[in-house]
């Protein structure tokens, strides 16, 4: 599987994003890839899903990152983070709110898709 792709899930589409296990340069061009896909969406229509680790280098480049989902948000419907270990959840949280996305947080991918495939 790609590193970012849309994917079914109850008949839902989804785009997912595995950012685990990266380099800090691969979570850039990560980022850069899922952003040019995001963005040739029509707006209001994507629903997405990151899905971490342990291994998720999220705090490279802050502003990088809040211009990500700044520019990303017109596109996107909702969008659900999972897999972060705790302590990085709670600096996730500090970085989303600089920024005009809102995202829902989960323990797990699974949590994530089921959430999003009951988005209406």
């Amino acid at each position: 599987m790609s590193r970012c792709e849309f994917i079914e899930y109850k008949k839902k589409r989804i785009f997912f994003i595995d950012v685990d296990n990266c380099t800090a340069e691969e979570f850039e061009e990560i980022l850069a890839e899922s952003g040019k896909i995001i963005r040739s969406q029509p707006f209001d229509s994507v629903l997405s899903l990151a899905v971490g680790g342990e291994g998720t280098p999220i705090f490279t480049n802050r502003g990088m990152f809040v211009e990500y989902l700044s520019l990303n948000a017109p596109h996107v419907k909702a969008s659900a983070v999972a897999g972060l270990p705790d302590i990085k959840t709670e600096m996730f949280a500090g970085v989303v709110s600089g920024s005009s996305r809102s995202l829902r947080l989960f323990k797990t991918a699974e949590e994530g898709k089921e959430w999003l495939a009951g988005i209406k």
